[in-house]
């Protein structure tokens, strides 16, 4: 009596992995049928925007600038060849916009007047008394040419309202980008097999974007001019020891 099988060859398979090799397989997702929860559905508005370029990341923390203090009310973390996908495709986006709505108009600047008195302040510092916005001049972590220079970061994250549970940020590595006459809307996608899903919805006024894109572009260059300069000269103690 004999054991079947016990000793029979086993029959060609395709998924035994009988190398050392680690298994991979390419998959593709199409973004507009990522799921989304019932929370991040409905999305958070924004009239600001702090850029953050880390060595492998950007962190875009959309912000919310009315009334004291100002508060973040979405983190994104993007990985680097995200960004520059994001910034073509706003870019492409705004000249659409424009093309079936006309010019965007860009956001009325407060007139200059002598120093308001102590009941002016109080007034202007309630909620809805002050609308923050995008640009190098004034959130971004960089200062663009001919802007006057940002605050130290540490200085602008001390007069806003961060909770713990955006610190880690959203991850995404795509985005959708819809607009209405009077929106956009910034939808950014984990694409992670076996669903896509969208980590975080944004929403901004049209005279709001511009700056947006303004901000992302020059950041962007930035990050690259950085990736691009030559490296040190070598120390004459590495010419002598060569």
């Amino acid at each position: 009596m004999t054991d079947s099988g016990m000793n029979e060859p086993e029959p060609d398979r395709e998924d035994v992995n009988e190398s050392n090799v680690p298994l991979h397989a390419e998959f593709q997702h199409r973004a507009v049928t990522a799921r989304i929860q019932a929370d991040t559905a409905q999305g958070v508005f924004a009239n600001a925007a702090i850029i953050l370029s880390g060595q492998f990341e950007f962190v875009l923390d959309f912000i919310v600038r009315m009334g004291k203090p100002d508060r973040v009310m979405t983190r994104v973390v993007l990985p680097i060849p995200v960004v520059g996908q994001f910034v073509k495709a706003l870019r492409e986006s705004l000249a659409h916009y424009e093309q079936q709505f006309g010019p965007i108009t860009e956001i009325p600047k407060a007139a200059p007047k002598a120093a308001p008195s102590a009941e002016q302040q109080n007034a202007e510092s309630t909620p809805g008394g002050f609308v923050g916005q995008i640009g190098p001049s004034s959130m971004d972590s960089g200062s663009a040419p001919g802007s006057k220079s940002a605050p130290p970061i540490d200085e602008i994250y001390d007069d806003l309202k961060l909770d713990d549970s955006l610190l880690g940020g959203a991850y995404a590595n795509a985005v959708l980008l819809r607009y209405s006459p009077t929106e956009f809307c910034f939808d950014f996608v984990t694409n992670i097999y076996p669903k896509s899903s969208v980590n975080a919805r944004v929403f901004m006024a049209i005279p709001q974007v511009p700056p947006l894109l303004k901000s992302m572009s020059h950041s962007f260059d930035q990050f690259c001019k950085r990736q691009q300069s030559p490296p040190p000269p070598p120390s004459p103690e590495s010419d002598l020891d060569s």
